[in-house]
């Protein structure tokens, strides 16, 4: 217990903090993006954070449906993840939700923002090999910003069995976060979700990513994504992003490019010629 309490008095300190660039965005959009690092204990984090000038309409596969004024892409070393798992949990709560909970927070003041303002997602893929993919037909624009990791515990939906009640460390992972001009529905934002989960699986069957429980299966996706879709304010209003819509057509480019783009990067997973 006395390890676990000094533990998470040594987090509270906030660390140095490095600005790593940031990435340009179509003007349409109304966001800016931007990756800054730190480090614990010699163990990198990194965060992509991107900041509205206003609240801005948000689903998250984690958070729900909530009005922020940034969403963030959370990626920190795996041995990292390990540790604050075992050092950071309590009876009702599993050690990476206390550690997320934490980063939230700190980026929240960093930015003199609420925590509640901010959409999180988290990951063990390193935020060097972020892909970030555009596609444009006017009058719309999306932009598919995604880190993916399938090495270790990717699955075949349907075919895998689950046998945790909650996450622990996420330890092969895809995030991916969707920006675009259109003014979304909530349902519209909901339907993006279903765009970009095929997409993403679309993906995994061109890599012939496998899965890593059924050796003899092809994987779907892992067992620990996560999607942020973010509404815009300025594009035309958009009820529907299934693949028969124009702005359902380039959320799907998007995110396969990226997907591909991202596994690559991270894994060295490379498309098949059929």
């Amino acid at each position: 217990m006395k390890k676990r309490v000094l533990w998470i008095l040594i987090f509270l300190l906030i660390p140095s903090i490095v600005m790593a660039g940031n990435i340009p965005l179509p003007q349409g959009l109304n966001a800016k993006a931007s990756v800054i690092k730190t480090e614990k204990d010699g163990l990198w984090e990194k965060s992509l954070i991107v900041q509205f000038q206003e609240k801005r309409r948000v689903l998250s596969t984690n958070d729900g449906f909530v009005d922020t004024m940034a969403v963030v892409n959370h990626s920190a070393h795996p041995e990292l993840w390990k540790r604050v798992c075992q050092e950071m949990k309590t009876e009702h709560e599993v050690g990476g939700k206390v550690y997320s909970r934490k980063i939230k927070e700190r980026i929240a003041k960093m930015l003199g923002i609420r925590s509640e303002d901010i959409a999180q997602m988290g990951t063990a893929a390193d935020m060097d090999n972020l892909a970030v993919v555009t596609r444009t037909y006017k009058p719309f624009a999306v932009t598919a910003l995604v880190t993916a990791g399938a090495k270790t515990n990717a699955l075949r939906a349907g075919v895998d069995e689950g046998t945790h009640i909650e996450g622990e460390e996420p330890k092969g992972t895809v995030n991916i976060l969707i920006l675009t001009n259109a003014r979304l529905t909530d349902g519209a934002m909901a339907r993006a979700i279903v765009t970009v989960t095929e997409a993403k699986t679309a993906a995994f069957e061109d890599l012939r990513v496998p899965s890593s429980y059924t050796k003899s299966v092809q994987a779907t996706g892992t067992g620990t994504d996560s999607v942020i879709v973010v509404s815009g304010i300025s594009g035309p209003k958009v009820t529907y992003t299934g693949g028969h819509s124009r702005i359902g057509g380039l959320i799907g480019k998007a995110v396969y490019e990226a997907v591909v783009e991202a596994l690559g990067k991270q894994n060295g997973f490379k498309k098949f010629d059929k």
